[in-house]
């Protein structure tokens, strides 16, 4: 089957999302489709499959977009967009696909065309919890498209979504990590010795993924729980650079034990060996509840099955989107979002207790195996599409 791929996003980028689109493209070549994947060129020093280190197996075709095209005022007349627009058409043209994959803005749908089935993904309540008029004409784009069936991550969002889609398949299909990779002793211990900071603490407890300055997902958090525990090392890995400078220096009033690091964004490759370096992963996402999203922002946490890949015991918030994905005293230790130390403690209780991480660990890959590889994710969204 011919899948197209479109995206709004620039690429390459250090926001996790755009991995994750591009991951998803990965899926669906290995389950035998052909890929087209179309999105918007970041004039990045690197290519994106250098930049993701991703294979040849789909194609990837990027629109240039000048500055003058996209700039505070052009974004207010459309005019990216407008341009997005036509890229995709004359793609999709030139490539005849049999379904069009997309979490497209309002503008964009509106012009795809209405013969080809449309898989669309959403994370939360997307323009169903704006405004009246976004409300309006998304439910209109719903109607008058052929959105063949809308993809989710949780059951909380698919049971939001039946209360405006009715006659559309809501499938929930949860984000996958690919399979976790070999790493010898030796290359492990190099790593180590080249790469981690703070080698003379005890213990190692990290986080991995995207940071942003408003505190959603928790950097504040682990900041402060560091101060607390003179003997373990923080590590978080991560974010743009200019988001790191400013958690560096939100993180020098709680960072008396120098137990604190910061590694700025790191390619996909190195992600592994962070994790294997880490004792416990840490998940402090914030409950930020908005229109978008009642239950709190970020109703899909990425870096929750790269975790359970790699066998990491963690502590994390007790959120809902966490609750749907882990289970106490199985797969990870629940706390309070904002209580520091009950975040203390837990990390205590698991640093203090081998065997249970190592039996959590265990835990986890088997919930991986089961339910957040990235074939099972291409065989819900597309059951019954591909026969």
């Amino acid at each position: 089957m011919k899948i197209h791929y479109i995206s709004g996003s620039s690429f390459p980028s250090e926001i996790s999302h755009t991995l994750s689109k591009l991951k998803m493209c990965q899926a669906f070549c290995d389950a035998g489709h052909q890929v087209l994947f179309t999105g918007v060129d970041s004039n990045h020093s690197k290519s994106p499959k250098e930049f993701y280190d991703l294979s040849d197996d789909f194609t990837l075709s990027f629109q240039k977009i000048s500055f003058l095209w996209d700039n505070l005022i052009t974004r207010k007349l459309k005019i990216k967009n407008l341009i997005n627009v036509v890229f995709h058409a004359r793609e999709l043209k030139k490539f005849k696909p049999d379904i069009i994959y997309s979490r497209l803005t309002l503008f964009e749908l509106f012009f795809l065309p209405k013969d080809i089935p449309v898989l669309y993904e959403m994370h939360s309540l997307g323009y169903l919890g704006k405004g009246f008029f976004a409300k309006i004409f998304f439910k209109y784009l719903l109607r008058s498209k052929n959105f063949k069936r809308i993809v989710v991550s949780s059951n909380a969002l698919a049971t939001m979504l039946k209360e405006y889609v009715a006659d559309i398949e809501i499938v929930v299909a949860r984000l996958s990590a690919e399979t976790p990779i070999l790493i010898e002793k030796k290359q492990l211990e190099d790593f180590k010795n080249k790469q981690l900071k703070g080698e003379n603490f005890k213990h190692h407890v990290g986080y991995t993924g995207y940071l942003d300055k408003v505190g959603l997902r928790g950097t504040d958090i682990i900041c402060k729980t560091a101060a607390l525990m003179p003997e373990v090392a923080f590590h978080i890995v991560g974010g743009k650079p200019e988001i790191v400078a400013y958690w560096v220096e939100f993180a020098k009033e709680y960072n008396q034990h120098q137990n604190i690091f910061f590694y700025g964004h790191k390619p996909p490759t190195s992600i592994p060996f962070y994790l294997n370096c880490f004792a416990i992963g840490l998940a402090p996402l914030q409950h930020k509840p908005e229109k978008r999203a009642p239950l709190g922002a970020n109703m899909s946490p990425l870096k929750l099955p790269q975790y359970l890949a790699y066998k990491m015991a963690m502590v994390v918030s007790d959120l809902n989107a966490h609750r749907e994905i882990l289970t106490q005293d199985q797969t990870a230790l629940f706390v309070k979002h904002d209580n520091v130390e009950q975040w203390q403690k837990n990390i205590e209780k698991l640093l203090d207790s081998p065997h249970l991480r190592k039996e959590m660990g265990e835990n986890c890959y088997n919930e991986y195996t089961k339910n957040f590889t990235p074939s099972g994710r291409v065989k819900i969204i597309l059951n019954g599409l591909d026969a």
